[in-house]
């Protein structure tokens, strides 16, 4: 039998002798095996470990904040199964299993969210497409989890969408006690403001009776016309008839100038409304007027502007601007969200995050910091709000720097800055393989 010499004994020892040498042996094999299957592996576990941690100098616990997402994935050919796990400083918040197949014209896309406090099926959703050239029909099915006040509740849509060329397109979304409104689940128990707390998804189940019967039906149909103009047209039915009809005209580059003018007419039962949307574009940056045309009756009395974002971008900087010029409807939505200003309403409809209601300016300054490949940047957002009476009605600046390594390696710090003084140090980083 092979061994090993005992150097106290000079006598040979068995392996079977030696459990420390079977483990060594053992540690030795599968960090070969894992040397020569390197490549495979990386391209079997997939996945990506994300947290952040958040201090507050001023507070008698300095730990104010702490958000972390693991997320582990199996990538076998056409198929990927992964788990995401969120956590946050009160605990384990959200666990959310995911199911993607893709064949080409065949596809699935299904996620499945679970309460870890409770044990208890949130929601699940699923998502079937498939593709015949310029013909794609996708069916969305969801459901909610029971819960001690409501019953569980499901729903499907039905959406079909086909092109004509580059120029026109179609869309028909039946909705059979679903929409693709979104719907969002905020966690239970939790506290602060992470935005791991809310889980957002595009099938909203519970538009309707738990039957899935027919609740409405959007058709939409778009066109490019001279390469600089845009017509729109979307009619919606809801289970009881006629809902609305939306045309939306935009003109691109008029008379030559880098100008865009968007005009969204909608026709309800009994009344009609005007959004007109003017935005100037160059090379350099964009202008964009977020308005509304003030009307009595089908006479035109005004212009409403409630919105106005300047951007810019020159050599490695780039310079943000977004005013609301009306707090008391009107919010500015996060760079997640297109950093729009919209009213109150939509965002709680899209469920898009916004920023504090107060805020009437938000200036954000991204600039690259050489040697660019190294991946490092610089960024400043400052806020201003109607209830500070300080310099220019200055509310708080958010000041931060990141580095990534590569595709796999990222980190940033930033702090924070308000009326009160250092308000806070925000650490993070992301691995992904």
């Amino acid at each position: 039998m092979p061994g090993c010499l005992d150097p106290r004994s000079g006598q040979v020892i068995g392996l079977r002798e030696t459990d420390g040498m079977t483990r060594a042996c053992g540690l030795a094999g599968i960090v070969v095996i894992a040397m020569a299957f390197g490549g495979f592996a990386t391209d079997f576990f997939t996945g990506s470990w994300a947290a952040a941690i958040g201090l507050a100098p001023q507070q008698t616990q300095p730990f104010t904040a702490f958000e972390s997402t693991l997320d582990v994935g199996v990538h076998v050919g056409f198929l990927k199964m992964h788990s995401v796990s969120d956590f946050v400083i009160d605990g384990w918040v959200w666990e959310e299993l995911g199911l993607l197949a893709d064949v080409g014209f065949l596809s699935f896309d299904g996620h499945i969210l679970y309460d870890p406090k409770t044990g208890s099926m949130v929601y699940a959703e699923g998502i079937l497409g498939i593709c015949f050239g310029p013909l794609t029909a996708t069916l969305y099915g969801a459901e909610t989890g029971a819960t001690q006040s409501e019953s569980a509740n499901y729903g499907y849509v039905l959406d079909v969408l086909g092109h004509i060329g580059d120029a026109f397109s179609f869309e028909s979304a039946t909705y059979l006690g679903a929409d693709l409104s979104g719907i969002s689940f905020t966690a239970s128990g939790a506290t602060g403001d992470s935005t791991l707390l809310t889980k957002t998804f595009a099938t909203d189940p519970t538009i309707d009776s738990v039957t899935a019967i027919f609740s409405g039906q959007d058709i939409t149909i778009e066109g490019t016309f001279f390469d600089c103009i845009t017509l729109a047209s979307l009619t919606s039915f809801s289970s009881t008839g006629f809902e609305k009809e939306k045309i939306t005209a935009a003109f691109h580059d008029l008379l030559g100038t880098p100008l865009t003018l968007t005009l969204d007419v909608i026709y309800q039962l009994q009344t009609a409304s005007y959004v007109f949307t003017p935005s100037l574009e160059t090379e350099f940056g964009c202008i964009s007027v977020y308005s509304h045309i003030l009307s009595t009756g089908s006479v035109m009395t005004g212009i409403e502007l409630y919105g106005l974002k300047l951007a810019a971008t020159i050599g490695t900087a780039t310079i943000e601007s977004i005013s609301n010029f009306d707090t008391a409807s009107c919010v500015i939505t996060t760079p997640a969200f297109g950093s729009i200003v919209e009213t109150l309403a939509d965002a709680a409809d899209a469920g898009h995050v916004y920023y504090d209601p107060t805020y009437w300016e938000v200036v954000r300054l991204t600039v690259g910091i050489p040697p660019i490949s190294a991946g490092f940047s610089f960024s400043v957002e400052t806020f201003f709000s109607t209830t500070d009476g300080l310099l220019f009605n200055w509310a708080k600046s958010v000041m931060g720097i990141s580095l990534a390594l590569g595709d796999s390696i990222s980190t940033s710090t930033s702090i924070s800055v308000d009326a009160t003084g250092f308000t806070g140090w925000t650490l993070s980083f992301r691995v992904s393989w």
